[in-house]
C-alpha cells in the first residue's frame, strides 16, 4: 500500500516537518538505491523516512523508540548543521529541506519529489561554497526567527549524490549538475482566478470539466477534484477551489516547538479513498476524520501494530528504471506513447489547414488565364493580366507548359485545397478526441491501478520473443516493429521509430526480405517477408507492402507517394550515421496511392492469424 501526495500535501507536509524538527541536529542521511528508500536521522533519535519505491510510496516519522527503519543504503557525508527550512515548490510534488548552521545560513539540502511514480531524492550542497563545510565552532541549533535570514535565502544548489540518477525532462537528476526544483504550468499558481475566469473553462459534460480542471488550475488533483466539482453549481465550486486555495496561501513557517510549547498541530484529516485511507491537509469530501498530524496518520496507517512499515521490513529491490519494473509504470509509459503520437498528428493536421489557404484565390488565377490565353507570352515566367473588375493581377507560370496547362495547375491547386477543407478539420478533431481517450486512460490508471482493458488500450501486454516465436513466461522484451499480414498472406514488418528501424533492418530481417521504404520523406523502414532468391514476390503483395511503408511515412497525405524497394541485403549503414539512416542500392521505385484503411484491415488480418 502506499499514499497518494499532490502539491496541496506536499505543501502541507513541508510545513509540518517545519514544525517538527526546525533547529533539531541532522545525525545522519541515508539512501538505499536498490530499495528507493531515504532516512533523514535526527539527533533526538526521530528518523523522516522517505520510501520512493514505485510499488510502494509514503514520507512518515518513526520515533526514537521504533524499530529499525530498514534502511541500510548508503551513508552520505552531511556537515554539523540542523535543519533551518521545509519548503515545497509551488503546485508541485517536491519537499526541499534546507540544512544550515545556527545563523540560518543554507549550506545542504535533501530534495523529496514525489511525482507520479518518478519518485525520487538529492542530496545538493551550496554550489558557490566550493565544496567548503561550515565552520564546526559555528555550527549548532538555529535560533527563533533566523530561518532564511543567511547572506543568500535562495542558493544555487550542486547535486552531490542522487537516489535515482536519471534526466527528468529538462532537468538533470545527476551528480554534480545543478539541481533545479519542478515547476508548475498551470494557472493561478499565486492568486486564484476571477470566479468568471473560472465558469469559463467549464464547459462540456462531467468528466470533460474535471479534465479541464485538472490541466488548467493549480493546486488540484485527483485526491480533491472530485470535491471541488460535485454538483452543477459554478459558484460553489470555485467557493471550494477558493478554500483549497488559502490553505496553499497559508505561510509556510509556523511556530517552533521551542518557540511556542502546547501550540495546536496543524489540522490533519484521513479521506477515505477507493485505494484506501489517505491522509490530507483539509476534509476534501465525506468519509473524512481527524489526525493528529499528517507523518502520524501515514505511519498510524501503513503500520498499524506500531511496528515498521510493512514496505521497510520486506521489500524486493526496485528496477533500474520503475517505467519499465512495474506493471502500472509500463502501461502509463505505452499510453502516454500512443497519446503523443495523436497529439502530433492534431498539430501536423492543424499546420496542414493554416498552410492550405482558400480555393478561390488559385481557381481565379486559372480563369484570368483561360480568359486572356491569347495575351500570355510563350515561355514566360509571369505576366500580369486585368482581373474581371479591371484591376491587375501578377500570375507566376511554369515556363514548359503552355497557358492551358498552367491554368489546369491553378485548378487542380484549387481543388486540393477545397479536399483539404473538407477533411483536414474531422481528422483534427478525430486525433484529438483520440489524445482525450489516452487521457481519460491514464486518469483510470492513477485512480484503479493496471487492467486487461487498460493493456488492450496500450497496444497489449508484451511478450517475449525468441528465435522460435513469442514464448510465455520470463522477462517482457518489447519487438521493435508492428507486424502486418498482405491479402496473400506474406508478413509485414513495419518499424516503430528511428532506432527500431536500424534494428528491424539489419537484426530482425532475412537478406533476401524485401526493403521499403518512402522515397524523399522521413518514415519507418518496412520489411516483407520473403527469403526466396530465384524470384520476386506477387506484385499485389510488394504493392501492399508499398502502401504501408506510404501510409507510415511523411507522404501519407499525399494522393500518390513514390516507394522504393530493393532486397534487404543491399541495405547497408554509413558509419556514424544517425539512428534511421541507411544508404540501399539497386532500388526500384513504384508508385501507390496511401491507403490507411487497407492497412488497418492487414492488421486485423494479422490479429485473426
Amino acid at each position: 500500500m502506499g499514499i497518494r501526495y499532490d502539491s496541496l500535501l506536499a505543501r502541507a507536509l513541508a510545513r509540518e516537518i517545519l514544525d517538527r524538527w526546525r533547529g533539531v541536529r541532522i545525525a545522519g542521511l541515508r539512501m538505499a538505491s536498490g530499495r528507493r528508500a531515504v532516512e533523514l536521522a535526527f539527533e533526538d533519535g526521530s528518523r523522516l523516512v522517505a520510501m520512493l519505491h514505485p510499488l510502494h510510496g509514503y514520507v512518515l516519522e518513526l520515533g526514537a523508540d521504533a524499530p529499525t527503519s530498514g534502511v541500510e543504503g548508503k551513508a552520505l557525508r552531511v556537515g554539523r548543521l540542523s535543519l533551518v527550512d521545509a519548503k515545497a515548490p509551488a503546485d508541485e510534488r517536491a519537499l526541499l529541506l534546507t540544512f544550515g548552521d545556527r545563523t540560518g545560513r543554507p549550506w545542504e539540502m535533501l530534495a523529496i519529489e514525489l511525482q507520479a511514480r518518478r519518485w525520487n531524492a538529492v542530496h545538493c550542497r551550496r554550489a558557490e561554497s566550493g565544496g567548503e563545510e561550515p565552520d564546526p565552532a559555528e555550527s549548532g541549533t538555529a535560533e527563533s526567527g533566523t530561518v532564511g535570514s543567511g547572506a543568500d535565502s535562495r542558493p544555487a544548489w550542486r547535486i552531490e549524490a542522487a537516489l535515482l540518477a536519471r534526466d527528468a525532462g529538462d532537468r538533470s537528476l545527476r551528480r554534480g549538475a545543478s539541481y533545479v526544483p519542478p515547476s508548475s504550468a498551470r494557472r493561478a499558481v499565486a492568486a486564484p482566478p476571477s470566479e468568471a475566469e473560472w465558469a469559463a473553462v467549464l464547459a462540456g459534460d462531467e468528466a470533460e470539466r474535471r479534465r479541464t480542471v485538472l490541466r488548467t488550475w493549480a493546486w488540484t488533483s485527483a485526491l480533491n477534484v472530485d470535491w471541488i466539482m460535485a454538483g452543477d453549481d459554478p459558484a460553489e465550486t470555485y467557493a471550494r477551489y477558493r478554500a483549497l486555495h488559502a490553505l496553499a496561501a497559508a505561510p509556510s513557517g509556523g511556530p517552533a516547538a521551542s518557540d511556542a510549547p502546547g501550540a495546536p498541530p496543524r489540522p490533519a484529516f484521513v479521506l477515505d479513498r477507493p485505494w484506501g485511507p489517505q491522509p490530507y491537509p483539509h476534509p476534501a469530501g465525506a468519509g473524512s476524520g481527524s489526525a493528529a498530524g499528517l507523518l502520524t496518520a501515514a505511519a498510524q496507517l501503513l503500520a498499524p501494530g506500531g511496528g515498521p512499515a510493512p514496505a521497510l521490513q520486506a521489500l524486493p529491490a526496485a528496477a533500474d528504471d520503475d517505467d519499465a519494473g512495474d506493471e502500472a509504470g509500463q502501461i502509463r509509459k505505452r499510453l502516454r506513447a500512443r497519446r503523443k503520437r495523436h497529439r502530433r498528428r492534431a498539430a501536423a493536421l492543424e499546420r496542414q489547414l493554416a498552410a492550405a489557404g482558400p480555393p478561390d484565390e488559385p481557381r481565379l488565377l486559372g480563369q484570368i488565364l483561360l480568359a486572356r490565353k491569347d495575351e500570355v507570352p510563350k515561355g514566360a515566367s509571369a505576366v500580369t493580366l486585368p482581373d474581371f473588375e479591371g484591376a491587375p493581377r501578377e500570375i507566376a507560370l511554369d515556363p514548359a507548359r503552355d497557358t492551358v496547362a498552367n491554368a489546369e495547375a491553378f485548378f487542380d491547386e484549387a481543388r486540393r485545397r477545397e479536399r483539404a477543407l473538407e477533411r483536414l478539420p474531422g481528422a483534427i478533431a478525430a486525433a484529438q478526441e483520440r489524445a482525450a481517450e489516452f487521457d481519460a486512460h491514464l486518469e483510470r490508471l492513477a485512480e484503479s491501478g493496471p487492467s486487461d482493458a487498460l493493456w488492450a488500450a496500450a497496444g497489449g501486454k508484451p511478450v517475449r520473443v525468441g528465435a522460435s516465436g513469442p514464448r510465455a513466461g520470463g522477462p517482457e522484451l518489447r519487438v521493435p516493429y508492428t507486424r502486418f499480414r498482405t491479402s496473400g498472406g506474406l508478413e509485414i514488418r513495419v518499424g516503430r521509430g528511428a532506432r527500431d528501424n536500424d534494428d528491424l533492418t539489419f537484426r530482425h530481417s532475412a537478406p533476401d526480405d524485401i526493403w521499403l521504404h518512402a522515397s524523399q520523406a522521413s518514415g519507418a523502414h518496412v520489411i516483407l517477408r520473403w527469403g526466396r532468391r530465384d524470384e520476386n514476390p506477387p506484385r499485389r503483395d510488394l504493392l501492399e507492402a508499398a502502401i504501408a511503408a506510404a501510409v507510415h511515412s511523411g507522404a501519407r497525405h499525399n494522393r500518390t507517394a513514390p516507394v522504393v524497394w530493393t532486397r534487404r541485403k543491399y541495405v547497408r549503414k554509413p558509419r556514424k550515421s544517425p539512428p534511421g539512416t541507411v544508404t540501399p542500392d539497386r532500388v526500384q521505385t513504384i508508385f501507390v496511392e496511401p491507403d490507411s484503411d487497407l492497412v488497418k484491415a492487414m492488421g486485423r488480418r494479422t490479429e485473426e492469424a
